[in-house]
C-alpha cells in the first residue's frame, strides 16, 4: 500500500517597497532556523551552511547564522545517517534590517531525492521574475525564485511524497495543484495566475493557542543518529495539550531581536491556531510584546495552509511573558496598500528557565538505585522523569512514532516518576537495572498550565 503525505508549494512575489522583498547589499543580516526531515521531526547535527559559514543545528533542530550578508543566499543541510547522506537545500532573500529570521531546510535521503520544476506567468502568457516558490513539509517550506523566463527548479526533496500546490502573487488569485515527487525524477508543476478583486480584510484566526519549550542547546544524539528525544518529547506535550502533533507548512520572515537567550538554553513559544481556506489568502502576520498594548510586527509567515508558527528567537527570555496576535494577510491588497486583517485574542507564553540534570552526572556509575536529582525551575508545578534502557533516538525504539521509556511503563500513569515541585529528587523505582548496561535519563518540568516546559540535557549512567 502506498501512503501519500501532503505538503504545501507556495509561489509568491513580494512589491517592491514593501520592506520584505529581495535584499541587494546593505546591512549584513543574520538567519535562523530549523532542519527537519519530510515528516517534520527534527534533525540534531546536521551541518549547515551559507556564505562561506557553517554551523551545526542543535538538540530541537534549530540553527543560528549571524553575518551572512544581505542578498538571496542559498543555505544547505547535510548530515550522515547509518552510512547514507541526507541532504537538502533552500534560498534565503536575506535583508539586512530583519536581523532574526527563521528558515526551513529539510532533508532527505540522497539516493531517493527528486525535483519539482515550472514556470509562473500572468494571465498574458508573461514570465514572473523572482517570484518566489516554497515547497512545504510539515513544518516548513523549502524556497527557490523564479528565473528571467519564469522558470524555477526545487531540487532535493524527498520521493514518494504528494505535494499540495499553492501558488500565490500580490494582486493575483491563489492556483492549487497536487504534485507528486518520484525519485530520480523532475515533475512538473506551473501556474499562469488570474487577476484578483479585493474583497477586504479576511477574518482573524480562531483559537489561537502558546505554547513554550527550554531546551539544553547543545547536541544530545548518539553518533551516526539523527533525530532524538526532544521531539518526541514535544509530540507527547502537544499531544496532552491538545494541540496538533503535526502541524502543517510555514514560512517565516522575521524582523528584530534585541538580546541574547541565556547560556545554555534555546527557546521556542509555538503558536497554533484554527485553520479556514479563503481563496486570496496570502498567509499571517504575527506581532509580538511584552504586554498585550505593546505588539509590534514579529514576522510574515507566507503560506495560504498553515495554521502553526514556531518562535525561535534570542529575544525570547526565562520568565518574561511575551504576548502574541495572529493577523491574516491576502493576496490582493498585501503588502501594495498594506492590508492585514483584524487581530486574533491575545495569548502569551511565559518560557521556564532552564533545568539542569544534576546526578547521575554524565557517565556516572551508581550503586543500587539511583538517586536523581535536577536543578530547581521558578515556576514548575510538575517534575516528569524519563528513564530508557537504550538512547532514546527515533531510529532505535521499535515504535517509529516514539521512543518509550522503561520508567514510567506506563506514560499515562507516571507513579513516582512524577515529581511535585518543590521537590528536586526522586529515588528511582522502576524495572530492575542491569550492571554494566547503559541508561539514559531525562527531565521535563511543567507549569501548571501545561504551556510552559524545560527539559534537561540526556545524562547517561551505568550500574555496578
Amino acid at each position: 500500500m502506498t501512503i501519500y503525505r501532503s505538503a504545501v508549494l507556495l509561489c509568491t512575489a513580494i512589491v517592491v517597497g514593501s520592506g520584505m522583498g529581495c535584499g541587494s547589499g546593505g546591512p549584513s543580516a543574520a538567519i535562523s532556523g530549523l532542519v527537519t526531515d519530510v515528516d517534520g521531526k527534527a534533525v540534531a547535527g546536521a551541518t549547515v551552511a551559507v556564505s562561506g559559514r557553517t554551523t551545526s543545528s542543535l538538540s530541537n533542530g534549530t540553527f543560528t547564522l549571524p553575518s551572512v550578508g544581505s542578498g538571496v543566499k542559498t543555505v544547505t543541510a547535510d548530515i550522515t545517517v547509518n552510512g547514507h547522506h541526507f541532504s537538502g537545500e533552500t534560498k534565503v532573500d536575506a535583508v539586512g534590517s530583519e536581523k532574526n529570521r527563521s528558515i526551513n531546510v529539510m532533508i532527505s535521503d540522497e539516493r531517493f531525492q527528486g525535483a519539482i520544476a515550472g514556470t509562473v506567468i500572468d494571465g498574458s502568457g508573461f514570465a514572473i521574475l523572482g517570484a518566489k516558490v516554497f515547497v512545504g513539509g510539515p513544518l516548513g517550506s523549502t524556497l527557490a525564485l523564479t528565473r528571467s523566463d519564469g522558470s524555477y527548479r526545487v531540487p532535493k526533496l524527498t520521493s514518494g511524497v504528494t505535494y499540495t500546490v499553492v501558488c500565490s502573487f500580490a494582486g493575483f488569485k491563489n492556483e492549487t495543484k497536487s504534485v507528486r515527487v518520484d525519485s530520480g525524477l523532475t515533475s512538473a508543476a506551473s501556474f499562469a495566475l488570474g487577476v484578483g478583486t479585493s474583497a477586504g480584510a479576511i477574518p482573524a484566526p480562531l483559537n489561537v493557542t502558546a505554547q513554550a519549550w527550554t531546551i539544553a542547546d547543545t547536541i544530545s544524539r548518539s553518533s551516526g543518529k539523527s533525530r532524538g528525544v526532544y521531539d518526541w518529547l514535544k509530540r507527547r506535550y502537544r499531544l496532552k495539550a491538545g494541540l496538533p502533533n503535526l502541524p502543517q507548512a510555514k514560512q517565516i520572515e522575521r524582523k528584530g531581536a534585541a538580546r541574547s537567550t541565556p547560556l545554555g538554553s534555546v527557546i521556542e513559544v509555538d503558536l497554533f491556531w484554527d485553520y479556514e481556506s479563503f481563496n486570496d489568502l496570502l498567509g499571517y502576520l504575527i506581532r509580538r510584546g511584552p504586554s498585550s498594548s505593546t505588539l509590534a510586527d514579529t514576522a510574515v509567515v507566507r503560506d495560504p495552509l498553515t495554521s502553526v508558527f514556531f518562535d525561535v528567537d534570542t529575544v525570547l527570555t526565562p520568565n518574561s511573558q511575551v504576548f502574541y496576535t495572529v493577523h491574516r494577510l491576502d493576496t490582493i491588497d498585501f503588502p501594495a496598500r498594506g492590508t492585514v486583517g483584524p487581530p486574533s485574542a491575545v495569548v502569551s507564553a511565559n518560557p521556564l528557565g532552564p533545568i539542569s540534570a544534576l546526578d547521575p552526572a554524565q557517565g556516572a556509575r551508581v550503586t543500587g538505585d539511583p538517586l536523581f536529582t535536577w536543578s530547581a525551575v521558578s515556576g514548575a508545578s510538575t517534575y516528569q522523569i524519563y528513564v530508557w534502557d537504550f538512547f532514546p533516538d527515533l531510529q532505535n525504539g521499535s515504535d517509529p512514532d516514539g521512543v518509550v521509556p522503561i520508567w514510567p511503563a506506563n506514560l499515562s500513569l507516571p507513579g513516582t516518576s512524577l515529581v511535585t515541585a518543590p521537590r528536586t529528587s526522586q529515588r528511582y523505582e522502576g524495572p530492575v537495572l542491569s550492571s554494566g548496561r547503559d541508561y539514559y535519563w531525562l527531565v521535563v518540568a511543567e507549569d501548571a498550565s501545561g504551556k510552559a516546559l524545560s527539559a534537561t540535557q540526556v545524562a547517561r549512567f551505568r550500574p555496578n
